[in-house]
């Protein structure tokens, strides 16, 4: 006989969320989210029986050759290499599903891109994870492949135009990650252009004939000017746009002919055929034509989303789905009554489940870095209007009772908070925290749309549209606000900045000299010097990873266009300017500040126990720190457990924290991003603590070379916190959260005892109303038991759907690296009330 059957309630009693949540979803949703293959890696792995899709890659490698000896300028030659996939990839449809679309030939297939970048190929060919049977046949086809965009591919061609110290330090990979191309980074979307209802592909390939038909009138009148001149490249890049365009609506057909033979000829479900028959009049609608439906209208979100990576690698998704997708919603169960709520929610999670499938062939330094997920798909949720007033609808919440139910770790979300949102809100996003998610993170709308003005200049009703351009920086969705791409490459490893302090600019990890040659730090004789070879050393790593993103930025619209983007972009289809063109965006450059807290115990443990308290002399900190601490654990452990600790509420180091903050956004203010912009830095993490353990050396902190770097943003370091989580607030409150920075995250544990019922609410809603009255700009949680999760270490197969946040994403538990897992297990868990 079988185990008894357990019954909802005793799941979730038992915390069992996952357990819960398949006995709770719809025979639909269970089906579509079992038949999800794992696309993130683990611990840096891709999981077994995912491929590298080889139809794609064939395909670019096809029509690029075929083009060789074409005279059509390089952006028509790769609109038509782009629409050549489109045209010709494997479709199909799963069984059950309601939108249609994904990026490889198959469902365990994840996608590679030889034309981005030689280093990527060399990565596929090594890479024996996830090359498909026959291998010598794949292999040969992959090396083939390689061979040919060995010097044509986008890293290849800007690489000479770089400052080539610049380059060396940056792909060291000490100091930073990530390449400064155009295709490959995190791409925004113009939504306010694309996704309101107004605009469809059809109506911008009128435009754009409009404007071709003109300039052409206008190239050929009497006269010879810059004006005409110019007019030259724009039509190529107008005829670039309708090109993508025109196969995107084909592609869309493909799937709706596809649909119609299957219900015609093999479906005998008159209920399913029914299905098939509405998604292929969907297909034929959009994205041709405006959305009419909500069923419509995330087909052609997902359409947008399929053709944008099939034109680039996206490391995230920028979106704000209640928002754009409300009103179909709105009118749907609530006005016409033509779709119930159960109906709406089906189709929110399989949108959520569509979106967790997208996958694309990364590095390995990437997949560590992003452990367990493909990228991060942050998703905004909430916030206000234009006017003001508060954006919250029924498909805010109809997304978040669907994250409940199919508890996919990406995409996330992030809850925009103002003063304005209802109860009923509050209490969804509560039960998502609460349930285990991770997410939504929670942002303080107020404080962002003042900081987005204050750093960027945006007008305040373009601020208020803004989306997450990746796991924490707001952009707007406007024409000349939203962003085209984050070059990921503009991310420090801030715990070098004080390593370099002892070591005058030397990697010893690396071997080389990386950082400015500050003084011999043996020779200090006061704090002060210290602190100026710090601020030195900050000056020069930032000033490193910045140089190369604005030398690309400008080139990238020439050498590495982006024909599809710029076709769903108001601002470049007025201009007939590349969408990544800095001349026509207000510009949202921000630096990514990995590691950032290290630096402020830091100097607070050198601070105190050095020059305070003189206890120790610099020379003889220097020598144990290249001792990596062997020999002198007493001394060490003197660093640990005697130095001041940020987030206790504690003036002595967290005014030095905000010392190195100040410093920072004064010297942010002196780089400049081609748009004209400064380049403020954002504190946070991913899983970058963990990739980084073995890249920075011994720190004052009293940290190791391999262990675990603290888990980012302004969070403390796990298990320093010893004065609870008001402290913590503080600590974090003494920041100015709008001029200090583009964002700063926060990392915190709560007991999943302590937020159970209706008095577990009200805790959490207190907790929260001191986070905003404090003016943090953000905070998330993770809310999973130590016992869950060492359950999970010690049996897996069990506890394959517990999600925890790690630290700008979440990810399935089991999916993280042991030391990631640890890492997470000894965050402080904070008491409430």
């Amino acid at each position: 006989m079988g185990e008894p059957a357990i019954s909802i309630v005793e799941h979730e009693k038992r915390q069992e969320w996952w357990w819960a949540a398949e006995k709770k979803r719809s025979s639909r949703l269970d089906y579509l989210r079992k038949a999800i293959w794992k696309k993130g890696a683990i611990g840096g792995l891709y999981p077994q029986g995912l491929y590298v899709d080889l139809e794609r890659p064939v395909l670019q490698t096809e029509k690029a050759r075929e083009l060789e000896s074409s005279p059509d300028p390089y952006v028509i030659k790769f609109a038509k290499i782009l629409a050549h996939v489109l045209d010709n990839k494997t479709i199909f449809i799963t069984d059950h599903s309601q939108l249609v679309g994904y990026l490889g030939s198959l469902p365990n297939t994840i996608t590679w891109d030889p034309t981005l970048a030689a280093v990527l190929n060399h990565e596929v060919v090594n890479d024996p994870t996830c090359i498909q049977e026959p291998l010598e046949e794949s292999l040969k086809i992959i090396s083939e492949v390689a061979d040919y965009w060995a010097g044509k591919s986008d890293l290849d061609k800007i690489m000479p135009y770089l400052d080539l110290d610049d380059a060396m330090k940056v792909l060291s990979g000490a100091i930073g990650w990530g390449v400064p191309l155009s295709r490959g980074g995190y791409s925004g979307k113009d939504y306010e252009y694309i996704m309101t209802g107004v605009h469809a592909f059809e109506d911008i390939i009128e435009e754009l004939d409009r404007r071709i038909d003109e300039a052409d009138e206008k190239a050929h009148e009497p006269g010879a000017s810059k004006e005409i001149s110019d007019l030259y490249d724009k039509m190529n890049m107008w005829e670039a746009m309708k090109i993508a365009l025109e196969a995107g609506i084909r592609y869309a057909k493909r799937y709706a002919r596809l649909a119609r033979i299957i219900a015609e000829n093999y479906e005998t479900d008159d209920e399913r055929k029914e299905e098939l028959l509405q998604i292929a009049e969907v297909c034929e609608h959009v994205p041709a034509k405006p959305p009419r439906t909500l069923q419509e209208s995330l087909q052609y979100d997902l359409f947008i989303q399929l053709f944008s990576r099939n034109e680039a690698i996206e490391g995230a998704w920028p979106a704000r789905p209640d928002y754009y997708h409300g009103p179909y919603y709105e009118k749907q169960v609530n006005v016409d009554k033509t779709l119930t709520k159960e109906e709406a929610l089906d189709l929110a999670g399989e949108f959520l489940i569509r979106a967790a499938e997208v996958s694309q062939y990364k590095v390995k330094w990437a997949r560590e870095g992003l452990q367990g997920i493909e990228g991060t798909w942050v998703w905004t949720l909430g916030g206000v209007k234009k006017d003001g007033s508060d954006a919250c609808n029924g498909m805010t919440i109809a997304l978040l009772q669907a994250s409940r139910l199919v508890r996919v770790a990406n995409p996330t979300f992030a809850f925009r908070w103002h003063p304005k949102v209802s109860d009923e809100v509050m209490r969804e996003v509560f039960e998502c925290i609460r349930q285990g998610l991770g997410y939504p993170s929670i942002r303080n709308d107020p404080v962002l749309i003042a900081n987005a003005m204050n750093w960027h200049g945006h007008p305040i009703e373009e601020a208020r549209t803004w989306a997450h351009q990746a796991c924490m920086s707001p952009a707007p969705c406007t024409k000349h606000g939203f962003q085209p791409m984050r070059m990921a490459n503009a991310t420090v490893n801030c715990a070098k900045i004080i390593e370099y302090v002892f070591s005058s600019g030397f990697d010893n990890v690396v071997n080389m000299q990386i950082g400015a040659e500050t003084p011999d730090a043996a020779t200090f004789t006061e704090y002060n010097q210290v602190f100026d070879a710090w601020v030195t050393q900050m000056k020069t790593v930032f000033s490193i990873l910045v140089r190369p993103v604005n030398r690309a930025r400008i080139l990238a619209p020439k050498m590495t266009p982006r024909p599809f983007l710029s076709a769903i972009s108001e601002r470049s289809i007025e201009s007939g300017l590349d969408v990544c063109d800095p001349s026509i965006s207000r510009g949202n450059a921000w630096i990514t500040a990995f590691t950032w807290v290290e630096n402020a115990d830091s100097l607070a443990a050198i601070k105190k126990l050095v020059f305070d308290e003189k206890k120790y002399t610099m020379a003889e900190l220097k020598e144990a720190l290249a001792n990596d601490w062997q020999g002198y654990e007493e001394m060490r452990l003197d660093f640990v457990k005697n130095a001041p600790k940020w987030g206790n509420d504690d003036d002595y180091v967290d005014t030095i924290m905000l010392d190195c903050l100040h410093e920072a956004a004064k010297f942010s203010r002196e780089l400049k991003c081609p748009s004209g912009n400064s380049w403020p830095i954002l504190p946070e993490n991913v899983s970058g603590n963990i990739h980084y353990a073995n890249i920075v050396g011994a720190l004052p902190n009293g940290r190791r070379l391999g262990d675990a770097l603290y888990d980012g943003g302004i969070s403390p370091g796990p298990g320093l916190d010893k004065k609870g989580p008001t402290a913590v607030l503080k600590s974090c409150s003494k920041i100015d959260h709008i001029s200090d920075g583009r964002a700063f995250l926060l990392n915190q544990r709560l007991s999943p005892t302590q937020l159970a019922g209706e008095k577990g609410y009200q805790l959490w809603k207190t907790y929260m109303k001191t986070w905003a009255d404090l003016g943090l700009d953000h905070v998330q949680f993770n809310c999973v038991s130590d016992e869950i999760l060492r359950n999970a270490q010690k049996d897996p197969e069990k506890y394959q759907e517990v999600i925890v946040r790690v630290a700008g994403y979440s990810a399935h538990f089991v999916d993280i690296s042991r030391k990631t897992q640890d890492n997470i297990i000894q965050r402080t868990v904070q008491g409430l009330g």
